[in-house]
């Protein structure tokens, strides 16, 4: 039996909450990074100081970015957000960091983008809240810094040097999120959207889709335009499983979030009798290497669907 919560669709999508988790309480998954985090911000308000240096490595769209704002919102600070491909030379870095006030948070991603000569301003501004200059009259002059903290994010932490690595405090790795977690995104995405649903579906929905929250969210939002577009003429969307098999064979997925794209890709690999090339498979997809790499052989690879050889990509029976 259905159990649901009717809501009219004239609420406004926003009424319930926001896609992005805004505080701790609604972020609810990657628990063991959250349960530490917590007591370091609530070291740093007792203390009155600034929090410890942050690093966050993982996967994209895993709300890295994200939990860098939550943190900023617990400790009641401003944050200051910006790519490490953006800082092209020490000045760009000095200049955000000369802007930043007491207590803020400095949020940069994709760290391992910054140039060597951009690391070594950090290493004693991370230390000392100091920057030293050289002034072509003056020799080196150091200027201070407001106290400030560091939030950084990876996807490459293989990339960072050790020197950079050994300055944070805190260092996490996001793990993979796991079918609960997965679930607890889903209920919270289709009640934003409004969307009654039979509870017995989940655990099949759950198979579909992609361990990304971002992807889970867009799934989400497929999920809503396809209901809309079969029952616009009722009061509410229900995603019962009539539906819910309609939309299958609309999208065309498989278990594990595969779509068409992968599907080819382990066509190629079936109707091969020996290893096949990156470059051939890229080729035969219409893809460049690094897209096959990244977008195709990533989740291949996480469901132990293929495996990297030096001759090739292979199946795996």
């Amino acid at each position: 039996m259905m159990q649901v919560k009717k809501i009219s669709l004239e609420q406004d999508d926003g009424a319930v909450f926001s896609p992005r988790p805004v505080s701790f309480d609604d972020f609810v998954w990657q628990t063991d990074v959250k349960i530490v985090l917590e007591s370091a911000i609530k070291s740093a308000l007792t203390r009155k100081k600034t929090l410890w240096h942050v690093l966050l490595a993982g996967q994209s769209w895993f709300w890295k970015t994200t939990l860098a704002q939550i943190i900023a919102g617990q400790l009641a600070a401003s944050i200051k957000i910006i790519t490490g491909y953006a800082l092209n030379k020490p000045s760009d870095l000095i200049s955000v960091l000369s802007s930043l006030e007491s207590g803020d948070i400095l949020f940069i991603d994709e760290i391992h983008r910054l140039k060597p000569n951009i690391e070594e301003v950090l290493y004693i501004a991370m230390e000392d809240f100091v920057i030293d200059m050289v002034m072509p009259e003056w020799g080196n002059v150091r200027v201070p810094l407001q106290p400030f903290s560091l939030v950084w994010a990876t996807t490459r932490l293989e990339n960072l040097s050790e020197p950079l690595k050994n300055r944070f405090v805190y260092k996490f790795h996001f793990m993979d999120y796991n079918n609960q977690e997965k679930i607890s995104m889903l209920e919270r995405y289709l009640s934003l959207y409004h969307i009654e649903y039979d509870r017995g579906l989940l655990d099949e929905i759950v198979l579909k889709v992609h361990s990304v929250p971002r992807e889970i969210h867009n799934f989400c939002l497929k999920v809503r335009d396809f209901i809309i577009s079969q029952q616009w003429h009722h009061d509410f969307l229900t995603l019962d499983r009539a539906t819910w098999a309609n939309f299958l064979e609309w999208l065309k997925i498989d278990d594990g979030w595969l779509t068409q794209i992968h599907r080819k890709y382990l066509e190629i690999l079936s109707q091969s009798q020996s290893p096949v090339a990156l470059k051939t498979l890229a080729l035969r997809l219409g893809m460049n290497e690094l897209s096959v790499e990244e977008d195709i052989e990533s989740l291949l690879l996480k469901l132990g669907k293929i495996e990297k050889t030096s001759r090739g990509r292979v199946l795996i029976a």
